[in-house]
């Protein structure tokens, strides 16, 4: 097995994987939900009926999920892609042993003649950077401090799924890369070609869009002693969690519950376009399979969110606001 498709099936297999545990209640439980959202709303018991059937299982699955590390630890998900970026950078540039490693077992009989071009790696490389600096900087300066926590699978998988992406941002130029020697001149500015043009568009304005909804996000957030939460109301609520939550209301949530989910889905998405092999390629194989993992996890995410908000605010608050994709999900 190629490299190349190790890391395709380690997308789509974690997209799977999580699928599985939306689908089985106990796994759904302990695993999938956590910050605000590990705190249930007063009045419902259904998550607690589910639980108390499980008997051992439960024990079990418990002792599991109660392996946690801090929240805060988000940033060092952003802070893992900007060295893998940075270290990769450095062995394409000089052909260092690792890449050369990479390239022996990536090798395929079809590389040739389907290889991301040197500007296509370059421009790509520079999109992932781009991301992942924002959103260290977000996480760092405009996410308030917090005592929520999230267990560590969900970290472990997030620190693995950036330094995946580090390398399907380049692995299917790797031809390329062996037949070129770099040079000052390949940073200088040429005319986009149309998917490179559209890419770049849909990747400035979802990034704003994200950092938008990101510094509204975090605006919201500020710690109170609450009494129990009302449904519906005024829009305001109290968590469980000692936090003071309110619905958010900016116009990118009009129709959305999670703009910011939807953002990062086309932020990839503009990643597998630009990405796109020459000859006909819509998109990036791996970065197309790498975006399904984003759209399934977000996805799942997404719809716990909406629920959370139901539960806490009333259904009436949230009707019409699609999880994910408009019109879609």
């Amino acid at each position: 097995m190629t490299i190349l498709l190790f890391l395709r099936l380690a997308y789509l297999g974690a997209a799977s994987l999580i699928l599985f545990v939306v689908a089985i209640p106990p796994l759904r439980i302990h695993f999938l939900a956590y910050g605000a959202r590990t705190h249930p709303a007063p009045g419902d018991k259904s998550s607690q009926r589910t639980v108390e059937k499980t008997g051992l299982l439960n024990l079990f699955l418990e002792r599991l999920a109660a392996l946690t590390v801090p929240h805060a630890w988000f940033a060092s998900f952003y802070a893992v892609s900007v060295v893998s970026s940075l270290f990769w950078a450095s062995q394409i540039l000089t052909h260092g042993p690792l890449f050369r490693m990479v390239a022996a077992v990536a090798a395929t009989p079809d590389n040739a003649e389907a290889t991301m071009t040197i500007p296509q790696i370059t421009v790509t490389w520079l999109f992932l950077l781009a991301q992942a600096t924002r959103r260290l900087y977000e996480s760092l300066v405009l996410t308030p401090p917090s005592h929520a926590r999230m267990w560590i699978g969900h970290w472990v998988i997030g620190v693995l799924f950036y330094i995946g992406t580090s390398v399907a941002v380049w692995i299917e130029g790797i031809p390329a890369i062996q037949g070129h020697t770099f040079h000052p001149s390949d940073l200088s500015l040429l005319a986009p070609t149309p998917c490179t043009f559209f890419a770049t568009i849909l990747f400035l304005l979802a990034s704003g869009v994200q950092h938008d909804s990101h510094a509204y996000l975090a605006s919201l957030r500020r710690k109170t002693l609450t009494s129990p939460p009302k449904r519906g109301g005024d829009g305001k609520s109290g968590g469980g969690d000692g936090m003071h939550y309110k619905l958010p209301t900016h116009p990118a949530f009009t129709s959305l519950i999670a703009p910011h989910y939807t953002a990062e889905c086309l932020i990839y998405l503009s990643l597998a376009i630009v990405a796109a092999p020459p000859g006909g390629h819509g998109f990036n194989g791996t970065l197309a399979c790498v975006l399904v993992f984003v759209a399934v996890n977000l996805g799942v995410t997404a719809a716990g969110t909406k629920r959370w908000y139901e539960d806490v605010f009333g259904e009436e608050a949230v009707r019409g606001r699609w999880r994910l994709i408009p019109f879609v999900f």
